[in-house]
Parts: structure tokens; C-alpha cells; sequence
């Protein structure tokens, strides 16, 4: 076992996460990780700082890799710049191939420029009649933000109900009470930007989820560990989101409230990072 993969698996074990025997299937693990980079006019990551606290073998490992990452340089008018971003890193802890008890850490996925939403921000109301009939649902929501972090405009993409209907206008109706509440709250929604360039915030379309839940409107971890089943609503692509923003095969489901998504960071890799052992 080399001395990198003994210190994960040692990690695994001291977080409670049993590394499995030779008679069992080992477990899979995974761990996300939030941070900025900035890069210079020539790509290359000139300022790193991670947010998240992670073990501090797994902080090394990470800061180790994103130090050596290179961007396509962010041009103004034709001249690079210095620019900042944030980053969202999803990591995985997983059997090295045919060595038992060895692990191996990847990147999972990365996503930059996602905004955070600032202040108090009023969640949505919940419609009265959603309650009665104890329906939840989970809507996803497009956003355009302004260089200031206000939301300028909005539109639904997709609204996933919480239970079947007896008919498909049944659903459209709950579908749109649900978002007419989803869609008043957002308007009144600031963000902090996540990107700069050349000194200057930079603003964004993002795509928001909000979900419904009769018990536990709100809260990020009262449903982890439970499986939660929506049926979903029909996609309805926003006007002002340009082809190839969200690619058809996006896989929103892993969103969870108070996450955004960005759609058009202009922050691009040179090399694909994706599967990368670290």
C-alpha cells in the first residue's frame, strides 16, 4: 500500500467509514469541497483558498492539483486579464482496481462561478392548498443576475411534483401555483457574485432549485438518508439562455436548496480534470 493510500484509508476508518474485508463489495465515499482561484493573463492559477475544512491529507492533495491547473486566459477586447472565480469541487474515495484495501481519491466534478445567495433572503410561500393535501414538489428555477447580484429576470425550467395527479391538468395547476410562489420570492433575491474579471463582478444566469416539503420546508439535511421521489414536470428552456448553455444531458438532481448553478462561466479548463486522481 503506497503511503498516499494509507493515509485515505486511514482517514476513511478514523471518519468511521470501515475500508471493507476481502469477502465484501468496499464502499464508495465522496466529499465536497468549496474555494476561488484566481489566474493570470497567461491561465495559470496565480491565488488558491479552500473554504471548506477538509482532513488535512485530503486539503493537501487538493490544493496540490488545483495549484497546477491552467485556464484558457479570459480575454477583454482582446487583451487577457487577471480574473477570480469560485469553485465547487465534488470529490470520490474509491477501491483501487484489483487492490484490495487500497483507495483512490478523484474529481468527481467541478463547477465554477456558481453566486451565493447573500442576506436574509424570504423563502417562498408555500401555497395553502399544497398543504392541505400534503404535496410537495421541487422546482428548478433560471435566474438572470446583473453585474450588482439582483435578479433581473426569471422563469421556470422545470417543476417536479411530489406525487401523481389524476389528470395532467391537475399537475399543470399544482405546477404553477408552485412556481408563481417560487418565482415572487425570487424576484426579491440578492446574490453575491462569484466571478470577477479585471477587477469587476461579473453577472450571470444560474439555475436555482427550491423543493417543497410539508415537514421540512428549507432545511438542507432533514431529508438526508430518505429516499425522496418526484415526478417530473415538462423542461421549458428560457428564451434568453443561449443553446448549449445546459446541455440536454444535464444532471440537475444532485442541486440541492441554497446551491445555484452557473450556466455560462466564462472560467474553461485547458486540460479535462474529471476522473483525475489526486
Amino acid at each position: 500500500m503506497s503511503p498516499r493510500d494509507a493515509v485515505l484509508a486511514a482517514m476513511l476508518m478514523a471518519a468511521g467509514m470501515t475500508v471493507a474485508k476481502a469477502d465484501q463489495s468496499a464502499a464508495i465515499y465522496s466529499m465536497d469541497a468549496v474555494g476561488e482561484v484566481q489566474i493570470a493573463k497567461d491561465g495559470h492559477v496565480s491565488d488558491y483558498r479552500l473554504k471548506s475544512k477538509l482532513p488535512d491529507e485530503v486539503a493537501k492533495l487538493v490544493d496540490k492539483d488545483v495549484r497546477n491547473w491552467t485556464f484558457v486566459p479570459i480575454l477583454i477586447d482582446g487583451q487577457a486579464v487577471v480574473a477570480k472565480t469560485s469553485m465547487h469541487l465534488h470529490l470520490k474515495a474509491e477501491p483501487a482496481p484489483g487492490d484490495k484495501g487500497n483507495y483512490l481519491m478523484r474529481i468527481g466534478d467541478v463547477r465554477f462561478g456558481e453566486p451565493q445567495r447573500s442576506g436574509a433572503m424570504k423563502p417562498p410561500r408555500y401555497p395553502q392548498e399544497a398543504v392541505s393535501a400534503h404535496l410537495g414538489a421541487r422546482v428548478l428555477l433560471y435566474l438572470h443576475l446583473d453585474d450588482n447580484g439582483n435578479v433581473v429576470d426569471v422563469q421556470p425550467y422545470q417543476t417536479s411534483l411530489g406525487a401523481r395527479t389524476r389528470s395532467e391538468h391537475e399537475a399543470e395547476q399544482w405546477r404553477r401555483a408552485f412556481e408563481k410562489s417560487s418565482v415572487a420570492a425570487a424576484k426579491q433575491w440578492h446574490f453575491d457574485l462569484a466571478e470577477m474579471v479585471d477587477g469587476k463582478p461579473i453577472g450571470t444566469t444560474v439555475i436555482v432549485p427550491i423543493e417543497y416539503s410539508v415537514h421540512e420546508m428549507g432545511s438542507r439535511n432533514a431529508d438526508d438518508g430518505v429516499w425522496k421521489g418526484y415526478v417530473p414536470g415538462p423542461m421549458h428552456p428560457a428564451t434568453w439562455v443561449h443553446n448549449g448553455q445546459l446541455a440536454e444531458n444535464s444532471d440537475l438532481s444532485g442541486l440541492r436548496e441554497g446551491d445555484s448553478l452557473s450556466l455560462d462561466s466564462r472560467f474553461k479548463l485547458k486540460d479535462d480534470v474529471i476522473g483525475k486522481t489526486l
